[in-house]
């Protein structure tokens, strides 16, 4: 179960979420979201931090999966996320895990039960961004 997952290096697990507290929601998106709950199951630790990319214009998601590596994170537990930050992140050796359950405490307890499925191969957790118009045309 969860004592057989390798880790890189500080067993860091982060959680996107929507308010500064352990029982919010799961964020809906990746790179915007508010907040990150990064989980360090070594010292049986939680910290909250803002996402300083939330309100980017553009590349939200890779900002936030580099701010994710630069804080030495393991593993990601969110709802959906875009297909650029997904390779990045996984490029980085971190595991990326979809949970639909609505609570970040949550997601941890599933994750530390082994429940949560990695995301090697599926793709309903990926959204590939949005639809715009360009030069009058439907994209």
């Amino acid at each position: 179960m969860f004592s057989e997952i390798k880790f890189r290096n500080s067993g860091k697990i982060a959680v996107t979420i929507e308010k500064p507290e352990k029982t919010s929601s799961i964020s809906v998106v990746f790179g915007r979201c508010s907040y990150f709950l990064i989980y360090d199951r070594e010292k049986n630790k939680e910290e909250i931090l803002p996402n300083p990319f939330a309100s980017e214009l553009g590349r939200a998601g890779i900002q936030s999966a580099r701010f994710l590596i630069e804080h030495d994170v393991d593993a990601v537990i969110i709802r959906q996320i875009g297909m650029n930050p997904f390779r990045f992140l996984t490029s980085a050796n971190i595991k990326v895990y979809q949970c639909k359950v609505e609570t970040a405490t949550e997601a941890i307890r599933l994750f530390t039960e082994g429940k949560l499925i990695s995301m090697k191969n599926i793709k309903e957790g990926l959204s590939f961004g949005k639809k715009r118009k360009r030069y009058g045309r439907k994209i």
